[in-house]
């Protein structure tokens, strides 16, 4: 019996000295890999700073320049309504099927000029969007002119129900109106459409390009290298933005303005301006035997904006606010969307006891992740430490529901009553 005990004491021991080693393991190997990863931030961030910055300037001329031209030449002629930015959008997509068999058939020159021809249909399909959103506005404001008799300066009633001034209009018979959720993808729909058609068309070209890249030779390896790390990022990126897109809470999130989510240089949009034009010319100077080299740098100079493109999209933020409603109608709720679009995580602090109705309703709204009940009466720093928050929103009037402290740290917002979320002000800064 004595040896019994002893042998489950020291298998006891075995296992416990195991799991310990395993965790003190994988805390070493987790902080190692964010290390690396801090460290390859750094770099991507040196590398937008210095070199795509400067690049930006130019870039935002020439195709301000072009965006102008062709905005003339709309204007001018008669645009057939077929003519839309999703025509477009869906034509030069299609182009990817000629351009992967004339690459599987050992041509250059067309494929090449394809790339090119297919670059500037990604611009122009933005220019036809924005022509056809000026001219329905136009016919709008000219049948409300012919219907009074006279010119109206007042904007349109709102058709969408999330439209804060929308109303329902009894007509005496059964109508039908969208959802949210179907308003917001029928609005987003042509952007989502744009971005997935990009990479529908990009990744298999890069796909067949791999086989062109010689067996041996001492670039070899960087070609594979440089394709296939494109060809993982535009992948990875096309699935956030479908999973993003299907799963959207269905009101936009308000417009930041006085703080800057991000601490890098360059804006999300002009990373993504400078990786299409870099991906795009470089493929088309890489298909060519003569320029192939120099297609390759401006490949291997994409790889860094893919990365930092998918990084942002991947990256989280908890959001906090604090329900101090009584009632759960849709403004409590399309506030609670709006708070979730900002982040990508969403944390409902119910304060006071014996709220099991509201827990409930926070607990049974798709936008919510967590909840937290008999939330303090004043968020402060150590709380959102703890509760992994990154920012807190709120109404106006709710200030008194942050410390101090928390409004100085610079992570307090207020959604005003113009859908715009500003950073509150320290009292300090109101007296001056």
């Amino acid at each position: 019996d004595v040896e019994g005990t002893y042998s489950r004491c020291s298998r006891c021991f075995d296992r416990t000295h195991f799991s310990t080693h395993l965790r003190a393991t994988m805390t070493s190997q987790n902080s190692l890999i964010k290390t690396v990863m801090d460290l390859v931030d750094v770099i991507v961030e040196l590398f937008l700073a210095h070199i795509i910055k400067p690049f930006l300037k130019l870039h935002e001329k020439f195709y301000s320049a072009l965006n102008s031209t062709l905005r003339s030449v709309l204007d001018k002629n008669t645009v057939p309504t077929w003519f839309t930015a999703n025509f477009i959008t869906y034509a030069r997509t299609l182009l990817v099927i000629p351009c992967v068999l004339l690459l599987s058939w050992g041509h250059t020159v067309l494929p090449s000029f394809i790339v090119i021809l297919v670059d500037f249909g990604d611009f122009l399909d933005g220019v036809v969007a924005r022509y056809w959103v000026d001219v329905k506005k136009e016919q709008q404001e000219e049948a409300i002119s012919k219907k009074d008799g006279k010119p109206r300066s007042r904007s349109v009633s709102p058709v969408n129900s999330d439209d804060d001034s929308f109303e329902v209009v009894t007509t005496g018979s059964p109508h039908s109106l969208t959802s949210w959720a179907v308003s917001h993808r029928n609005r987003t729909h042509g952007g989502f459409v744009d971005a997935a058609c990009d990479k529908a068309f990009v990744v298999p070209c890069w796909i067949s390009l791999l086989s062109t890249v010689p067996a041996s030779g001492y670039l070899r390896i960087t070609q594979c290298f440089v394709l296939w790390c494109l060809i993982l990022a535009e992948t990875a990126s096309g699935c956030i933005r479908f999973r993003a897109f299907f799963t959207a809470s269905g009101i936009p999130a308000p417009t930041v303005e006085g703080l800057d989510f991000s601490t890098s240089a360059v804006k999300a949009d002009h990373i993504g301006k400078a990786k299409q034009t870099f991906e795009m010319v470089g493929s088309a100077l890489f298909i060519l035997g003569v320029t192939r080299y120099l297609g390759l740098v401006l490949l291997f100079l994409a790889v860094p904006l893919a990365y930092e493109s998918v990084r942002r999209k991947v990256k989280k933020r908890a959001i906090y606010l604090v329900s101090t409603s009584q009632a759960f109608d849709h403004k409590t709720v399309k506030f609670w969307m709006q708070a979730k679009g900002m982040g990508s995580k969403l944390i409902v602090g119910i304060q006071g006891e014996r709220k099991t109705d509201m827990v409930l309703n926070a607990c049974a709204t798709s936008c919510v992740d967590e909840v937290i009940c008999e939330a303090p009466a004043k968020a402060d720093l150590m709380f959102l430490e703890k509760q992994g928050v990154d920012f807190v929103v709120l109404t106006a009037g709710q200030n008194n529901l942050v410390t101090d402290e928390v409004i100085s740290a610079n992570r307090c917002l207020v959604i005003g009553e113009d859908g715009v979320a500003r950073p509150v002000q320290p009292k300090t800064a109101h007296k001056d």
